[in-house]
């Protein structure tokens, strides 16, 4: 179940991070790995930006934002899924799920996302889900789903 997010919220998701490599993989390098958790939610704009957390039988497991970032589009951004239920489905139902309230917004044409070139398995996920490599940003890859 998707649900807004609060601090909390992102307090516990920032517990799932091993390391800096990890947390690189869900907040890129613009926010630095050990900042306390009210830096890094005005650094990603938690208040205004669209912030959610994912839930199964009450648990939080998983954590992203998305937003209007250009006119007619949501990026996704910040995904991140609690390492003790991956592989299990629970990504790409908490995607779907951001897919599914992106698309109820009546003015969304498109859905973009990055992801490092070395996150395979997100990669892999994206691209089941329809999103095609639009490019690179930042050393990231760029990717892209049109409304159809």
């Amino acid at each position: 179940m998707l649900k807004k997010a609060e601090i909390n919220e992102l307090k516990e998701a920032l517990t799932w991070p091993e390391n800096a490599a990890e947390f690189r993989l869900w907040f890129g390098d613009k926010v630095r790995y050990g900042s306390p958790a009210e830096a890094i939610w005005q650094q990603i704009k938690g208040n205004e930006r669209g912030t959610f957390g994912f839930y199964q039988n009450e648990e939080l497991v998983g954590f992203a934002q998305a937003y209007e970032k250009v006119e007619n589009g949501i990026h996704i951004a910040c995904l991140i899924v609690n390492p003790k239920v991956r592989g299990k489905g629970l990504g790409r139902l908490f995607v779907k799920a951001l897919l599914g309230n992106a698309w109820a917004q009546q003015q969304t044409r498109f859905i973009t996302l990055n992801v490092y070139p070395e996150n395979t398995p997100a990669r892999s996920l994206y691209k089941s889900l329809g999103f095609h490599e639009a490019g690179e940003n930042s050393g990231m890859v760029a990717m892209r789903l049109e409304k159809e």
